[in-house]
């Protein structure tokens, strides 16, 4: 027991300050490791920042695309205009009858 009593005077005898000191270096390292990250994106974001102007350019002709191909649609489908316009349209055929008529 005599072994454990000068670990503890020695934690005792620390300071604050001493006890705070490596605690804030290390929150140091992590803002500057932070920050790193974020000159990385910054970098990364000024770099695609063409070819993300080009996406949402073709995505908004895209867009305008089908919308106009929707209404097109519509108005093809529309009034009296029959849905299956894309088949043959083939008129019944009138069936006759098996039986002779009579007679009488």
């Amino acid at each position: 027991m005599a072994d454990e009593r000068p670990i503890q005077e020695s934690s005792i005898e620390e300071s604050p300050i001493e006890i705070a000191e490596p605690i804030i270096a290390q929150c140091r390292r992590e803002i500057a490791a932070g920050w790193t990250q974020v000159e990385a994106a910054r970098t990364e974001l000024k770099r695609t920042r063409v070819l993300h102007e080009r996406w949402s350019e073709l995505m908004k002709v895209a867009a305008a695309a089908a919308a106009a191909a929707a209404g097109a649609a519509s108005e093809e489908l529309s009034h009296d205009r029959p849905r299956s316009e894309g088949f043959v349209m083939v008129p019944a055929l009138k069936r006759r009858r098996s039986r002779p008529r009579s007679a009488s």
